[in-house]
């Protein structure tokens, strides 16, 4: 038996002293924070749930600076905007991410030179990685004071942007790998307290160290994402049914301070030990050869593809030097 929530949102209902009476600073209107970041993502809003798309020109990511520093200033903005009660974020499917680098008007991928390792402009590593990475994390976690719900689509890298969410819904063809220690670098940037809280330490220091596919029903069953869906817009459809019944179920009050206290451990995580750990990874990008080049990714989506084939037998890749070998699992 399900128990039907016939309650009314209370959006838009509570009565609110004017900024001029209280002699307050007005926050940002949705309509200029969506314009301004309009290049990052595609927005909508209806009866206080937020929706909004991560996008390159229309398609999947090309991360590098732009998306980098948008993700906070959006968490930033949008996380002020008492008119924001459920926030659903994800990418515009149908897959999340497409690359590392930029693409210019022409269409053209660019290599992310803002991410080189590169002592001559060694300040770059700071403003673009360490500032905008650390202040990323910190600003989904601390600033969003409302429920969250992220969309995992198709093919992710940095899948904190989604696993960090309240609630996760992944597409039936999503899939992800950990590619910090397969590109020569440490993972420090956040995604490493995403994955380990997640799916455990063990399983963690696997995937890591191997550069394990993880796909939606691997991330399932790891505890990591919550249901999975048919296509990408079949996720945003659900997790607009759940924003809906998350705004039915509780009042805004009770809504934030219920989100405070289910992030209270990542909050923990983040606060001792993401600082440090982002900075260690920046010290070793600056002193090895960390390239954030496009070449492991798209080795990973060939890897992804023979490993989502094989689950529908049955069967598993495990990682290994020469890879695509299909085998039984053992349970």
């Amino acid at each position: 038996m399900t128990i039907k929530a016939n309650y009314e949102s209370d959006h838009d209902k509570r009565k609110e002293m004017s900024h001029e009476e209280l002699g307050t600073i007005p926050h940002m209107p949705f309509e200029e924070y969506s314009e301004k970041l309009k290049d990052c993502f595609i927005m909508k809003r209806k009866n206080g749930i937020l929706e909004a798309r991560m996008h390159t020109n229309g398609g999947p990511i090309q991360w590098g600076a732009q998306l980098h520093q948008g993700l906070h200033l959006f968490f930033d903005w949008a996380g002020r905007d008492p008119d924001n009660e459920v926030i659903i974020l994800g990418g515009i499917g149908p897959d999340t991410f497409k690359g590392i680098g930029r693409v210019n008007k022409e269409g053209e991928w660019q290599p992310a030179t803002e991410f080189a390792s590169d002592p001559d402009v060694a300040w770059r590593m700071y403003n673009y990685q360490y500032y905008d990475g650390t202040n990323d994390i910190e600003g989904q976690i601390f600033d969003l004071e409302v429920p969250t719900i992220g969309v995992w689509a198709g093919a992710t890298f940095h899948s904190d942007l989604v696993l960090f969410s309240d609630i996760t819904l992944a597409t039936e063809d999503a899939w992800t790998t950990e590619m910090h220690f397969r590109t020569n670098m440490v993972p420090g940037d956040g995604v490493q307290i995403a994955w380990r809280e997640l799916m455990g330490r063990k399983r963690f220091a696997y995937a890591e160290l191997t550069g394990e596919i993880i796909t939606a029903r691997k991330a399932l069953q790891l505890g990591m994402v919550n249901e999975i869906c048919e296509d990408t817009e079949a996720a945003y459809k659900r997790a607009w049914e759940i924003a809906e019944l998350i705004m039915r179920t509780g009042t805004r009050v009770t809504r934030r301070i219920t989100t405070q206290i289910l992030r209270q451990p990542w909050k923990e995580d983040i606060a001792k030990e993401l600082r440090t750990a982002f900075a260690t990874e920046m010290f070793v990008t600056a002193t090895e050869h960390s390239p954030h080049e496009a070449d492991y990714w798209e080795r990973a989506k060939e890897e992804a593809a023979l490993v989502r084939a094989a689950e529908k037998k049955g069967k598993v890749i495990r990682p290994r030097i020469n890879g695509g070998q299909e085998e039984d699992e053992i349970k």
